[in-house]
């Protein structure tokens, strides 16, 4: 069996940050997402084929909602559950920086429970 070439670059995963792209207030929250890892795990995902626009994808560490972004961007349902209700309120706060955005562009909505 001959052994397959193809590889995947996973490198500058925590390069960049998230800038205006959170709300403010989100910033308290002591483990966010690398912006640039979440990413690329979602774009994995899609190069895979375990994902098309459309999927639905539930995310067991909402958070501030930072892997919410990223999937609405790339049109993919994201479900974010989060323990603490503050965070949950932070990631309400940021996905309404983008929700014109989101609409305009035809991205689903993120939601976090």
């Amino acid at each position: 069996m001959q052994k397959s070439t193809l590889t995947s670059v996973w490198e500058g995963c925590y390069d960049g940050g998230w800038d205006s792209l959170l709300h403010p207030t989100a910033y308290q929250h002591p483990a966010k997402f690398s912006r640039r890892l979440i990413e690329r795990i979602v774009d994995h995902t899609f190069e895979q084929g375990w994902v098309k626009a459309g999927s639905v994808v539930v995310d067991p560490f909402g958070g501030v909602g930072c892997g919410g972004i990223v999937c609405a961007y790339r049109g993919l349902k994201w479900i974010g559950l989060e323990l603490e209700e503050k965070f949950c309120r932070l990631a309400e706060a940021s996905f309404a920086l983008h929700a014109r955005h989101w609409t305009t562009l035809g991205c689903p909505q993120p939601v976090i429970l």
